[in-house]
């Protein structure tokens, strides 16, 4: 399992492009089954979450924990994965 940290990434998780060179990082320097971590995260925009969270799922069998997402980001996650057949495990890890 590679939890991937994604406050790396910034604060503030928004820009299609962004999100584009994150996933290109994240398979790259990580093995599957691939764990997000939101921690240090305020918010996060639907391009980026298109681009991180629904390939990253797609990659491994449209499924994916999330840890540490706060309100805000559940809610854009919940949105994003809409329709896709996305299971998404929310958890919180201390």
């Amino acid at each position: 399992m590679s939890e991937i940290e994604l406050k790396k990434f910034g604060m503030t998780l928004t820009d299609r492009a962004d999100g584009q060179k994150a996933f290109a990082s994240i398979v790259k320097n990580h093995q599957q089954p691939y764990v997000l971590n939101f921690n240090g995260v305020m918010s996060m925009g639907s391009s980026f979450g298109d681009e991180v969270v629904v390939r990253l799922a797609r990659i491994q069998g449209n499924q994916i924990a999330i840890f540490n997402a706060n309100d805000g980001i559940k809610n854009c996650i919940s949105r994003v994965i809409e329709e896709t057949g996305i299971a998404v495990n929310f958890q919180v890890k201390i």
